[in-house]
């Protein structure tokens, strides 16, 4: 659904503040047909689970439509900038499957053989099901299965609802979780199609892109306990159309690289190189030679690694020197990428994104004969603070 307001953006030209309008026209027609899929505080789910006296209960197909008719609402919402997680949608969808699953249930055991019907396979009554729905699609969609469980078993007070509600948690977390990892793998989330532009890549060797330094792994996201703006939107500043629009504007990497960077020598011990990294905060340093032209990148990560290696053969750590660490099997040290400061720095993102690296150095563009002198560096948390400064900027004008 994101995709397709974004799709909508790029190609009809629809201005960011419609978005909100045309997605609360949309959930409002449709809960003309289904005014359960409002919030109501709660009071949707006790009709879904049939705790109020003198309220008729919804019939299993009505249920089924119901949970259809929230996912794509809720996605409307979401996807226009509207404010809301999806913490009571989650409550909303879950109780409802329960619920429906519950009676489909019922209905099948009332209409099959007596000789079938065994005394001890009692079937509990829907809204059982409709409770353990409620937290196993909180947990899967959250990713919170032990605030499920003790939220459910909390409000029921029966612990023999207990089982039924660890299996069907447990399931769904592992399922989404599982889902999540594979996600992840392949790669940091991708930027519109719509803002990118023609990406200015420097050429290198076949020796220098062949190794990538740890430090240059992918970045897991965290799941939704570490981004509580995932869950409730509302507990937080939704800057999403704000940063679109200075992703839209021509940044360059001259306003966004640290100025302030860690240069090593190969003769440089890798204790002092450790000792430059811990004073200016920095996780990585660039190696140079005596004319200041760089020649490869130095990590924490790379440095941790190789002490690893140096101690198993029992030799002194202290006496390493960064020539070292970088000759040991070619691969180390690497500079998968360099950027220059007249770049844009939308451009520079998509590489990063692309080839999964997290900082890359920012080298002079004026020097002859293409000699790379280092001039900044450049990762994702210079990025993400330009651009909230930027927007920050633009709100106060």
């Amino acid at each position: 659904m994101l995709s397709t307001v974004n799709h909508l953006h790029r190609t009809v030209g629809i201005p960011s503040a419609a978005f909100p309008v045309l997605g609360s026209l949309a959930t409002g027609t449709i809960a003309l047909a289904y005014p359960e899929i409002l919030y109501w505080g709660f009071e949707n789910v006790d009709i879904l689970l049939e705790s109020r006296p003198f309220v008729q209960g919804l019939s299993a197909d009505l249920l089924l439509q119901l949970v259809g008719v929230k996912i794509v609402a809720t996605s409307l919402c979401r996807a226009s900038g509207l404010v809301g997680g999806y913490y009571a949608p989650s409550l909303f969808i879950g109780a409802a499957t329960g619920m429906a699953y519950g009676k489909f249930i019922n209905i099948a055991v009332a209409q099959s053989s007596p000789t079938l019907q065994l005394s001890f396979l009692e079937v509990a009554s829907p809204q059982a099901y409709g409770l353990v729905g409620m937290a196993a699609t909180l947990a899967g969609v959250c990713q919170v299965p032990l605030t499920a469980v003790l939220l459910l078993f909390e409000l029921t007070q029966d612990y023999r609802i207990v089982l039924p509600l660890l299996g069907a948690v447990g399931l769904s977390s592992w399922v989404t979780s599982g889902q999540k990892r594979r996600r992840d793998g392949k790669g940091t989330t991708k930027l519109n199609e719509g803002n990118r532009r023609p990406t200015q890549e420097p050429e290198m060797s076949s020796s220098e892109t062949s190794g990538l330094s740890s430090d240059y792994a992918l970045t897991e996201k965290a799941p939704y306990e570490n981004n509580p703006c995932e869950i409730e939107s509302s507990l937080c500043i939704d800057d999403s159309s704000i940063e679109t629009e200075v992703f839209e504007k021509n940044v360059l990497v001259s306003e966004a690289m640290r100025t302030r960077y860690v240069t090593v020598l190969m003769s440089t011990l890798l204790t002092e190189a450790v000792s430059l990294m811990l004073a200016e905060k920095q996780s990585c340093a660039m190696v140079v030679d005596d004319n200041n032209i760089l020649i490869g990148l130095l990590t924490l990560a790379d440095i941790d690694d190789f002490s690893k290696i140096i101690k198993s053969e029992n030799r002194i750590t202290k006496e390493l020197l960064v020539t070292e660490l970088c000759s040991l099997d070619g691969k180390r040290c690497q500079v998968p990428w360099i950027a220059k400061p007249s770049m844009d720095l939308l451009s520079v993102q998509i590489i990063m994104d692309r080839h999964g690296v997290n900082q890359v150095p920012v080298v002079s563009e004026h020097i002859e004969d293409h000699k790379r002198q280092p001039v900044g560096l450049l990762d994702r948390e210079c990025i993400s603070v330009t651009f909230r400064a930027l927007a920050t900027r633009e709100s106060l004008r």
